[in-house]
This record gives C-alpha cells, structure tokens and sequence, in this order.
C-alpha cells in the first residue's frame, strides 16, 4: 500500500515536473509594440508637457493623447475617462534611453527645471541618468549607457 502510494505520488510529482518544463518552453506572446500610459488630471496641461518633450503626437482623442516613443506608444490618459482610482503621480516609471543624456538633461531643463529632481546628470557605474517629473507627479527617466573601458577597445 505505501509502494502504490509513494508511486503514484512520484507520478503526480513527474507530471508537474513536466507541465511547467512544457510552459517554460512555450512560444513567446507575439507582440507587435510596447507601450505605457500615465495618469493626467488635466488633459490640456499633461499634452503641453508631452509636446515639448516628444513632438507631436501620434494620437489625439480628448482623454488619450499618444506619443511615438523610440518606436513605443507612451499615452498619456485622462484619469476622469480611464482612471478614477489610481494613485496621484507616480504611478509609473518611465525609462527612456537617449544618445546623449547631457543634450537631453538641457533640453529637459529648459522646459522644466522646477520638476527635476536634481541639478544634473547622475552617473551610477556605466549609468548615467536624470528624473523629471511630469505636472501629475509622474516621473520619466532618462538614461544613456557609457561602454566600459573593455568596450570600446
């Protein structure tokens, strides 16, 4: 009786051995484009933010405004239309990789120096990047990545 029993739990164990080896192999989700959104209170402002930082949109409804970012959709929607209970500001973290984070960082300042988080580019090992904060308290990241001293030989 112990033999069947211990068998037929070494079984059980063998097959979900084998159903999660099988998931973990399964094909990739086919996707065809990454993209975000971040919550706004007051559509007008949030897209005159966004314009200065990427251009014209891409999509332009009155609670959703889009921006082609890096070949992304980063949206910025209307919390009264799609979000009534999310939590103000910082309810996302943008990443955004830039060719040179120091044009950036300017460009950023000149539009919205009272939203940085700090006084200039940060550089943490091959990182190097700022924070900024959008008028909802959203905070976008940009980054630019130094090869290390072994790549670039």
């Amino acid at each position: 009786m112990k033999c069947t029993i211990l068998s037929q739990y070494f079984s059980l164990f063998a097959l979900a051995l084998n159903l999660a080896a099988s998931s973990v192999n399964a094909e990739p989700i086919n996707t065809s484009r990454f993209g975000l959104y971040v919550v706004a209170d007051d559509m007008d402002r949030a897209s005159a933010f966004y314009e200065q930082l990427f251009g014209a949109p891409e999509i332009r409804m009155p609670s959703l405004v889009g921006f082609d970012v890096a070949g992304g959709l980063y949206a910025v929607v209307s919390r009264e239309t799609y979000a009534v209970d999310a939590i103000h500001g910082d309810t996302m973290r943008a990443y955004i990789n830039v060719g040179d984070i120091d044009e950036t960082f300017a460009r950023v300042r000149a539009i919205a120096s009272n939203h940085l988080e700090s006084d200039a580019v940060i550089v943490e090992g091959p990182f190097r990047f700022f924070r900024v904060r959008d008028p909802d308290g959203n905070i976008l990241e940009f980054f630019s990545i130094d090869p290390s001293p072994s790549d670039s030989q």
